[in-house]
This record gives C-alpha cells, sequence and structure tokens, in this order.
C-alpha cells in the first residue's frame, strides 16, 4: 500500500510538471494552461516518408526543456495548406480557453515551415508567432500553392547562408501593418542539414532565438 501511495505521488508530481510546461505532446490538452507558453514543431519530410527519428525526437525534447509545452505528431504525406486549417482549429481552441495569442507559437522546418507559412495566412492573427527554420524557397512554395504572401504574425525566419535551396524570406512575405517581420542568417556551414544535426552546439544556434521569440 505504501509503495502504491509512493507511485501515485510520484505521478502527480510529473503531472504536474506537465502541467507547467516543458512537455511534450501530440495534440493540444484537453484542458490548456491559460499561463503556458505553446510551441507547435512541424518537421520537415524526411518525416513523412520514414517516421520518427532520433533527430526528430532530440528537436523537439530541446524545445520542450524550457518552459514550453510543444505539440507536434509524425505526419505522413501532407498538404501544406490542408493541415493549416488542423492548426487553425488547434489555435482556436487554445485561444478560446484563454491562452493568449502571444503565447502560441508555430515552428516548423523546411516542409514544416512551409506549413507554418500557410497556417500564418489561414489563422491570420498578428500576435500569433512564427518560426521558419529553413522555410523559404519560392519554387517550392509554388509546388505546395502556399500564398505566402498572405502570411500574418511575428515570423522569425531562421537560416543557413550555405543552404543551396531555402534562403532569405525577404520578398516572400508582403510587407503589412499585420506583420513583423525579423530574419537572422546563420554561417555554420552546415547548410539545409544544420537543424536536424543533434549536437547541443549546433541546435544553440536556431533554438536560443526561436525560444526568445516565443518568449519562452
Amino acid at each position: 500500500m505504501k509503495r502504491y501511495k509512493a507511485i501515485q505521488l510520484v505521478l502527480t508530481a510529473l503531472l504536474g510538471l506537465q502541467a507547467c510546461g516543458g512537455g511534450i505532446v501530440k495534440e493540444i490538452p484537453a484542458k490548456p494552461d491559460a499561463g503556458t507558453k505553446y510551441i507547435f514543431y512541424l518537421h520537415g519530410s524526411a518525416e513523412e516518408i520514414s517516421g520518427a527519428s532520433a533527430k526528430y525526437q532530440t528537436t523537439i525534447e530541446s524545445i520542450a526543456s524550457d518552459s514550453a509545452t510543444v505539440i507536434s505528431e509524425v505526419r505522413g504525406d501532407t498538404d501544406p495548406n490542408t493541415y493549416a486549417e488542423k492548426l487553425h482549429a488547434q489555435v482556436k481552441v487554445l485561444l478560446a480557453s484563454g491562452v493568449p495569442a502571444s503565447s502560441i507559437t508555430i515552428s516548423g522546418f523546411s516542409k514544416g515551415a512551409i506549413i507554418a507559412l500557410a497556417a500564418a495566412g489561414v489563422i491570420n492573427r498578428p500576435d500569433v508567432n512564427y518560426v521558419l527554420l529553413a522555410g523559404c524557397a519560392e519554387d517550392l512554395n509554388d509546388k505546395y500553392n502556399v500564398a505566402a504572401s498572405q502570411a500574418v504574425g511575428r515570423i522569425l525566419s531562421i537560416y543557413d547562408l550555405d543552404d543551396e535551396n531555402f534562403g532569405s524570406c525577404e520578398g516572400v512575405l508582403k510587407t503589412s501593418d499585420r506583420l513583423v517581420f525579423e530574419e537572422i542568417a546563420l554561417e555554420s556551414g552546415k547548410g539545409h542539414k544544420l537543424f536536424r544535426i543533434p549536437k547541443d552546439k549546433f541546435i544553440q544556434l536556431w533554438l536560443a532565438p526561436l525560444l526568445d521569440w516565443a518568449g519562452a
């Protein structure tokens, strides 16, 4: 009986930590905590093909190691505009539960960032945060028919100068009073794969500004 109670106490403590942020969930909580920062993370196309990977797991664990709860699931082959509607529905639930828009961040890498761009147009809230990790490539946005010029919100773009396919978001987004845009160009020498290297010295290059942008 004493052992059973001890296990109960441990589980209660762990659940308490989850409520305070720092957890990883596949869907938004049934009862969102208005005091928690929520960061959606959208992986690239590699996981769409191969499923969950150690690199993906390291990424979401790194983001969740601060005060934020990460919402992330492994997708199959995904149409960005269709998935943007799912994100829109989830954000509406968070907002209806009292979570401030400024406490919601949608981040993504590569194709995941293209989905985030699509979501920024659909959600249409200037106070929601977005972080695009290697997310702007005009030809790929055209391929997926994402209207990047309709994006609204606080958008941070991070890319590596040695990335041959994904570069600056300058000229991709349309300037407006409903868009706050900042960009960081990294010089890691790793190019596109920078955001998938599971080593802390590389993770910190993009993680620190992501968490700062999210207020986490």
